[in-house]
């Protein structure tokens, strides 16, 4: 009988012991989708579930990404319901020998996989349309245990509802999102991180990541791809820009060298080893380069490689074109200009090394603002005696703040003379905004006798709590002696309005669209206005109406009295 105790005794362990294998329905995710937050969202929930994890970038790659796998998972497909890249994956696994496979088909992965995570009570807040954010703060979430929202103004409220019914403990909003979006949430207490700089973000992510866990080694990216270390949470994320490292984050660098706090960083993705040299060379930091993995299909029995399992994130795109160089005699002045390719606005600073016979460096003090589509142009004093055979050297960073300017613009082109008189001139008569319209309005004159084009921009202005700078996208044609309400469209909330009394402006004009070389500054009272002419007009037509109305029946009432 003690024997027999024994063995029920040892029974009773080994149950406990094995329980969590046996619970364990999956030992391995795949994520079956073209969608990123799909993509992001199932590896985010394969971390947290303690199970390993692929994702597909094509069809082809269903089959190849099995090569490589252990036969004995447990493997739990994640398929996107509208864009999955292979149909009845499952059976395509089990026909491979697998020990299991199973399916979970879903609308919105996002949403829908954080319900099996029931024991998660910390969540970080990253808008859906700024892929960087959510790989900037992936590494804090594995570490702390937090699912990652990606969020937007129409499943915002979803979210609430999920929070609701959960203790929370902790919610961080990273990165920008929509007035909407935080006063929903508002009611869980949240961290806010946005400073209006990605890199200053991501530096701050990266302060809390060490706070909790002190590294010697970070991932350096871009923000543009998922990868699997990147999504590991193993070392913390920062980001190196594309071709230019920003100050801001060789600054933090360097300081973390001298501290001894981090001193090597695995560069993921062989298109940043310039940004990656840039590192180097400045930091003293040691920098590792991962640009392949072992080949998962043999050919010809030799043992090859393979590019990264690499899945794009949605990025703006940012493109900024050299338009042309040109000496004006009159006036001595170069005149450069950009055109901008991109879909959002960017910022620039440029110096310019001029070739006449001597080197002449010129170059901007800050930051220039060009909205999307738009021409700049950017005009130096500088006195040239010797006019033949003028040639420039272009050294233009930019990027999508002031302070992130990581990407780089470099030409040799030569110089055109010219010798133009623009006779453009105008007079901003005053600015205004409706808060109907959601727009600012900027009357301006144009007091020449020739038809000038106008490309208005208005500086720091105060939305958020973030100074920014917004602009017209493209410039308005104004005809000779004309007045025009120049249209800026931007969305203000009453404390916006409030903390914009006056608002800083900067107007560049000319005769040509693409070479507006005149600049006009200024600094205004911002008036405001509640409802627009049009609403006037409505509301009195119906005054009228009503009054009508009115008449109408006294002169009814006194008839029928008469008779």
């Amino acid at each position: 009988m003690k024997n027999c105790g024994k063995k029920w005794l040892l029974a009773f362990f080994l149950f406990l012991l094995l329980q969590p294998v046996f619970a364990q329905e999956f030992t391995h995710v795949i994520s079956n989708s073209e969608n990123w937050k799909d993509v992001y969202s199932s590896i985010h929930y394969s971390t947290l579930s303690g199970a390993g994890n692929d994702f597909l970038v094509s069809t082809a790659h269903g089959n190849l990404i099995l090569n490589n796998l252990n036969k004995q998972n447990k493997i739990k497909v994640i398929t996107s319901s509208k864009n999955p890249y292979v149909f009845n994956y499952p059976e395509m696994i089990k026909s491979k020998g697998f020990a299991d496979a199973t399916e979970v088909v879903v609308e919105d992965a996002n949403l829908e996989l954080i319900t099996d995570l029931e024991d998660i009570n910390s969540f970080i807040i990253v808008s859906d349309s700024y892929g960087y954010n959510a790989v900037a703060v992936i590494p804090y979430a594995v570490l702390t245990k937090s699912w990652v929202f990606l969020v937007n103004r129409l499943n915002v409220y979803d979210i609430d509802t999920i929070l609701s019914k959960r203790d929370v403990k902790k919610v961080i909003i990273y990165g920008y999102v929509s007035r909407e979006i935080r006063d929903t949430l508002a009611k869980y207490n949240p961290e806010i991180i946005d400073t209006g700089d990605k890199f200053k973000d991501n530096i701050e992510i990266v302060k809390k990541y060490l706070e909790i866990k002190p590294v010697k080694q970070v991932v350096l990216t871009n923000g543009e791809f998922i990868e699997k270390e990147i999504m590991s949470g193993g070392e913390p994320v920062l980001f190196t820009g594309r071709d230019n490292v920003p100050d801001q984050i060789g600054d933090y660098l360097k300081k973390s060298v001298v501290d001894d706090n981090i001193t090597v960083g695995v560069l993921i993705g062989n298109e940043l080893v310039g940004a990656a040299t840039n590192i180097r060379r400045s930091t003293g930091m040691s920098v590792m380069v991962k640009f392949a993995r072992g080949a998962r299909a043999q050919a010809g029995g030799i043992e090859g490689v393979e590019g990264l399992d690499l899945f794009p994130l949605p990025t703006p795109t940012l493109k900024l074109l050299l338009q042309s160089v040109k000496y004006n005699r009159i006036g001595s002045q170069l005149e450069v200009t950009y055109k901008s390719e991109s879909n959002v606005p960017v910022y620039f600073k440029g110096v310019i090394t001029l070739i006449a016979g001597e080197r002449i460096k010129i170059g901007d003090i800050d930051p220039v603002f060009i909205a999307p589509g738009d021409f700049k142009t950017v005009a130096y004093s500088v006195n040239v005696t010797a006019t033949e055979k003028l040639v420039a050297e272009v050294y233009t960073l930019y990027g999508e703040t002031p302070l992130a300017l990581d990407r780089v613009l470099q030409e040799r082109v030569d110089v055109s003379v010219v010798e133009v008189i623009d006779r453009c001139k105008i007079d901003i008569k005053g600015i205004s905004y409706n808060k109907q319209k959601k727009s600012f309005a900027v009357k301006t004159k144009n007091t020449a006798d020739v038809d000038c084009w106008v490309d208005v921009e208005l500086k720091d202005v105060m939305i958020d709590n973030i100074k920014r700078t917004i602009g017209t996208e493209g410039s308005t044609k104004i005809a000779r002696g004309k007045t025009k309400k120049i249209i800026i469209s931007q969305e203000l909330a009453e404390e916006d309005i409030e903390k914009n009394t006056f608002v800083e402006l900067i107007a560049y004009y000319g005769e040509k669209e693409d070479s507006l070389v005149n600049v006009f500054k200024g600094k205004f009272e911002l008036k405001i206005e509640a409802i627009t002419i049009l609403a006037y007009a409505i509301i009195s037509l119906i005054a009228i109406i009503v009054i009508l109305i009115v008449i109408i029946l006294i002169i009814r009432r006194r008839e029928k009295e008469e008779e």
